[in-house]
């Protein structure tokens, strides 16, 4: 809904949209991406991609029950992590994605970017993956200086192509 009033404001050129996010945010780039086709790219950092992964990954397990109502072997709340997980929509992302991941990034884990990665591989969608040696989940905000420019050079380079 922000985005459409932005758009109706004239504040953004629908023709040239495009999305990057990370954490959470990362999460929703890729939620979005399965249901929205207005990006011409979209860059997703150190997101969860499978809430069933997650709760055996990452060290953020605990947000599964408290967000969701339950653990991944439960039948109701199985359902629920399958219907809010981007990789549950996989099949239905073209829009040129980059995802970027560290390699120690306890919180949210690789495997699940990882899953994300192959699967648009598998299937011939644009897509790249950088997974930065060492690097946590701060990457970002308090990471290692040459990969933190890496990762937005990398990010505006990605982006410039698809413009």
């Amino acid at each position: 809904q922000a985005l459409q009033k932005t758009v109706a404001q004239g504040w953004a050129d629908t023709s040239r949209l495009f999305v990057s996010g990370g954490s959470y945010a990362g999460y929703l780039v890729t939620y979005t991406l399965g249901h929205d086709k207005r990006f011409r790219a979209a860059c997703s950092q150190r997101g969860v991609y499978d809430l069933n992964t997650f709760f055996g990954e990452g060290n953020a397990w605990r947000l599964v029950p408290g967000y969701f109502g339950g653990y991944p072997w439960e039948p109701a709340t199985k359902q629920v992590l399958d219907r809010e997980s981007p990789i549950s929509y996989v099949q239905n992302i073209t829009t040129p994605l980059i995802i970027f991941h560290g390699e120690n990034d306890l919180r949210t884990g690789v495997i699940s970017g990882e899953q994300l990665y192959k699967s648009l591989k598998v299937m011939g969608r644009p897509v790249e993956y950088v997974r930065h040696p060492g690097a946590t989940h701060e990457i970002t905000r308090s990471g290692n200086n040459r990969q933190r420019l890496d990762q937005m050079l990398r990010t505006w380079e990605f982006f410039e192509r698809f413009r």
